[in-house]
């Protein structure tokens, strides 16, 4: 800012022919932060005294170099010495040059003599996030997008596990910190808990279900990738108010047909409205939770190539359902009752093809999100660590 307000001061001298004085070169001193700058006309800046090493001190010694020289009138070899009670950031002390050539000082030339103590180069600031850390990019995406803060100012703790509260959170803000038409169905959810709104968004999502939240527990492998799949999902499935499938959005490229072969409802659907599932035409297979109590008209309009409807209940309540008669493509569909979720092979030993995260881990994998933590085992229950998490929705997210 003092470099932007200067230049722009001599340029309005300049426009208006108005003589910029000479000044005489002395020696300038300021203090910032315990740390002394002391600027000489020889192109010396001496930087004395205890602390942290900053950007605003690198500016400010070239600011006061700047007058020091006769305000800039002549080029000098910089040198730059910082003394032994200042803590340099690595990082920071192979930018000097550059910030001092940005300040708009005339100099030929800038040495770095150093006897401080030096501590290695970070990332956004955190002493434990290091650039070439695997999860240095994430941190800084997440950090810059407010999907999360370090642990304190200087603290990110990337090795810190992650738990439930702290995922869905994340989550939740990644996707625009959505306001939940839902009310708290958690009995261990406060509305001053920090992730009050986020844990009702995951319930109407369906990401999680139940009347307890438990977001102190921590977030397994297998946990992780299962709330953001479902996430992803959700994106496809408006859910009205009153719990009907509203609207299916995974559709073709300016058309009316759905990418994906397979659709599953969520579990918190209460019915399906009428042309919600309309001109399927790659849509083999459903599978429809027992929560579903109505199905209305035309609600598989066009799907003409849906065999099989997988039911998660019984015949007897199959027959309960309220389906309007209207529904051609349905009844033609083979019902399969008592049916879990479609079996996913996922390659992986650890990951049986029965599971309820399977499809979620192949979702991950083929999304690039994460990988097995060996050519044959993913590791479903090994517990996540921040650095991970936000490595995921990196992954997963970042444009």
């Amino acid at each position: 800012m003092r470099k932007k307000i200067l230049s722009l001061a001599l340029a309005l001298a300049l426009c208006l022919g108005l003589t910029v004085p000479a000044f005489a070169a002395e020696t300038y001193t300021e203090t910032i932060d315990g740390i002394t700058i002391t600027a000489t006309p020889d192109g010396t800046i001496n930087y004395s005294g205890s602390g942290v090493l900053t950007e605003d001190h690198i500016f400010e010694g070239a600011g006061q170099l700047w007058n020091a020289t006769g305000r800039g009138k002549r080029q000098v070899d910089a040198v730059i010495n910082i003394g032994t009670g200042i803590t340099a950031d690595q990082g920071l002390l192979a930018r000097v040059e550059e910030l001092i050539y940005g300040a708009g000082v005339e100099v030929k030339s800038v040495k770095i003599n150093t006897n401080s103590t030096s501590v290695p180069q970070t990332v956004g600031g955190f002493t434990d996030v290091k650039p070439d850390d695997y999860f240095a990019d994430p941190v800084m995406w997440a950090v810059n997008k407010k999907i999360t803060a370090g642990t304190s100012e200087t603290t990110f703790s990337p090795n810190q596990n992650c738990t439930v509260a702290q995922i869905l959170t994340f989550l939740w803000r990644a996707n625009g910190s959505p306001t939940s038409k839902k009310s708290n169905p958690f009995s261990d959810v406060k509305s001053s808990d920090y992730y009050y709104n986020a844990a009702r968004w995951a319930y109407e999502k369906g990401m999680v279900t139940g009347n307890t939240f438990g977001g102190d527990r921590p977030c397994t492998r297998s946990m992780a990738v299962t709330y953001m799949w479902k996430a992803d999902v959700s994106k496809a499935f408006y859910i009205d108010d009153d719990g009907f499938l509203g609207q299916y959005s995974y559709l073709g490229d300016g058309g009316h047909d759905t990418v994906v072969p397979n659709v599953v409802i969520p579990d918190h659907v209460t019915g399906i409205a009428s042309i919600k599932l309309y001109f399927c035409k790659s849509l083999t297979s459903v599978t429809i939770p027992t929560s579903v109590t109505t199905i209305l008209e035309r609600a598989f309009w066009e799907c003409n190539g849906l065999t099989d409807v997988y039911y998660e209940g019984s015949e007897a309540q199959w027959k309960a359902i309220d389906i309007d008669p209207d529904n051609d493509e349905l009844s033609k569909a083979t019902i399969h009752y008592n049916s879990k979720k479609p079996s996913v092979n996922t390659g992986f030993t650890d990951v049986p093809s029965t599971a309820d995260y399977a499809q979620a881990v192949k979702w991950a994998v083929d999304k690039g999100v994460t990988s097995g933590t060996s050519a044959t085992t993913f590791s479903p229950d090994s517990v996540c660590t921040r650095g991970q998490i936000v490595t995921f929705l990196h992954r997963a997210l970042a444009k």
